[in-house]
């Protein structure tokens, strides 16, 4: 049987559906959760005139929900190790839609901040669930790519949300978007719980893994996530920002142009992925992902003041496919360093790592350009990151790992 038709039909696959309609689902679980959790960000400018923003609260209130899921990640990580992940998105799945649904009736900003807050902690269950029910169902083939693959909902619910957002809240107002946003968390999320196989029980874990032993297997790629992290939701909060005050581009235009950027991302990972497969080494990949987030963040350092989109269009691909394409890697590399009855705490304690980045940059970002009351500021800063995220990807780790290799 050719690789091809393994997509359709594998024998050694543990799911009733194919393995592509499997992923398909996975895909759509994710994009739903990313569609919010991303599209707050999206978001920003209508958060920051609504409630008389600086770029640092912008910076803080767009971080609120990685915050939840930044605290919630190593407990989503332990109970899918060990509830399995069919269970444990049954369970969430319900209570994380409302929440949403709710947070399109606050008006006050601290009690908005607040409702982030709770969603985010829910919002970690659905990459937990994702992650480790994908790198189950492809335990008998090489991972990058179904993971890359399955990664893309999370630019993919960010190119959505930047498309359709911006100018959906000036004409509906936004309690409309969130209930549209908390339907969508509960079909996409429901299929998926139905889809995802049984994990024997040799694969959920009986006994807990020594915390200095899990931190021993998974630093450096989480170190390097950590750095990395920066550039994608730096990208998220603040193109928006850059493009419609600095560059004087339209608000429908300037989301165009994070939509693609997005899409970029989406290509990363997918593209990513396949050469992990194919034997190259995982840091010589994300060596490649940094420095072509570095090369497009100094294109925009340097961009005129009233650029064309014939430059902004391919200079935000490119900046997506660096800067959001190297998600999936860290994440796999991390699960494989683990035995498989660990690999959810492994890659959920590695996304904790990476959303202490994603609370931590924006702010950052934004704290920067209001002091030097310029954005420039902010992605000079973002590019020393990535020269630090792509001195990281030279460290040699001393073990191997069977499908993405060190």
């Amino acid at each position: 049987m050719n690789t091809a038709s393994l997509w359709l039909h594998d024998p050694d696959f543990p799911g009733a559906q194919s393995p592509l309609a499997f992923l398909i689902l996975s895909v759509l679980s994710q994009t739903s959760m990313s569609f919010v959790q991303q599209g707050i960000a999206v978001l920003g400018l209508y958060f920051a005139h609504r409630f008389h923003l600086s770029f640092a609260g912008l910076g803080l209130l767009v971080s609120t929900p990685a915050l939840g899921m930044m605290i919630s990640f190593s407990a989503a990580g332990w109970l899918v190790d060990r509830l399995g992940p069919r269970r444990l998105l049954m369970i969430i799945t319900g209570p994380m839609a409302l929440l949403v649904a709710s947070a399109g009736f606050i008006r006050g900003l601290a009690p908005l901040a607040g409702i982030l807050f709770l969603m985010g902690l829910t919002f970690a269950v659905v990459p937990a669930v994702g992650t480790k029910a994908v790198f189950y169902a492809f335990s008998h083939r090489n991972r990058g790519l179904p993971m890359g693959i399955r990664q893309t909902g999370v630019p993919l619910g960010a190119s959505l949300a930047a498309l359709v957002l911006p100018p959906l809240v000036g004409s509906f107002g936004i309690r409309p978007l969130f209930a549209v946003m908390s339907l969508a968390l509960l079909l996409a999320n429901g299929a998926f719980a139905w889809a995802i196989p049984p994990i024997p029980p040799q694969l959920t874990a009986s006994a807990g893994l020594p915390i200095r032993h899990l931190l021993q297997a998974i630093w450096l790629p989480a170190a390097i996530a950590l750095l990395l992290v920066g550039a994608q939701y730096d990208v998220l909060a603040f193109s928006l920002p850059d493009l419609v005050r600095l560059h004087r581009v339209s608000v429908d235009e300037a989301g165009l142009v994070l939509a693609v950027g997005q899409v970029g991302g989406g290509i990363g990972r997918i593209l990513f992925g396949a050469l992990t497969d194919r034997g190259i080494p995982v840091r010589t990949v994300l060596s490649g992902a940094s420095l072509v987030a570095l090369i497009a963040v100094l294109g925009v350092i340097v961009l005129p003041s009233r650029p064309p989109l014939e430059v902004l269009l391919p200079l935000w691909l490119i900046l997506g496919i660096g800067a959001v394409g190297w998600n999936a890697l860290a994440l796999t590399w991390a699960g494989e360093t683990v035995p498989a009855s660990h690999s959810g705490l492994a890659m959920s304690t590695t996304a904790s790592i990476i959303f202490v980045g994603a609370v931590i940059h924006p702010p950052l970002f934004g704290w920067l350009a209001d002091t030097t009351h310029h954005l420039t500021a902010g992605w000079i800063w973002l590019a020393t990151i990535l020269v630090a995220a792509f001195g990281l990807t030279r460290i040699h780790p001393k073990s191997r790992q069977r499908s993405i290799r060190p």
